[in-house]
């Protein structure tokens, strides 16, 4: 009887061993961050979004007289609900807005059409090669959820030159 009662001791221990050390290292591992990942965007650091058909209009009728600061838009990505705009040319990323129509086309894959607007008084005075990264956050109109599905394409408001982001990555441009 003692040496039953002895090993079901020790049994016990293993078990309580056991069951601390998986809670410990659960715990380190919900803790352990990648480092690679980059923190999200404050909302300094984001480009203004705004929701105006009549802006929207205005920047899509601009472009094809080609007037003002000329940007080009090098490439479109997405990092869950921001989205990732590099251009060449322009004053400074914070002289940049982007505008959405409020139209959500619902057809698979959901589209939304965003004019990406330079804004400055100064026409000539901003390099051309200056290469700026733009942060979008759409959820700051179109709300949250995910987007993950939705293409995206974002239209150069200083000419015609539009670039599509599809839900899988792939980017595709057009000059028409």
């Amino acid at each position: 009887m003692k040496i039953h009662s002895i090993l079901s001791s020790f049994l016990m221990v293993r078990k309580m061993s056991a069951l601390l050390s998986l809670a410990v290292l659960l715990t380190l591992g919900a803790c352990n961050q990648d480092s690679a990942n980059e923190p999200a965007p404050s909302d300094k650091d984001l480009t203004s979004l705004q929701k105006s058909a009549e802006e929207f209009d205005r920047a899509m009728n601009a472009r094809t007289k080609a007037e003002g600061t000329q940007f080009t838009i090098e490439n479109v990505t997405r990092d869950g609900n921001i989205l990732t705009v590099k251009v060449k040319g322009g004053c400074s990323p914070e002289s940049f807005k982007a505008v959405w129509n409020g139209v959500e086309i619902m057809i698979y894959p959901p589209t939304i059409h965003l004019a990406l607007i330079h804004e400055t008084g100064d026409v000539s005075g901003c390099p051309t090669d200056l290469v700026h990264t733009l942060k979008i956050d759409v959820t700051k109109v179109i709300g949250e959820g995910d987007h993950s599905n939705t293409t995206f394409v974002v239209y150069n408001g200083s000419k015609v030159q539009d670039t599509t982001l599809n839900p899988d990555g792939t980017v595709s441009n057009s000059n028409r």
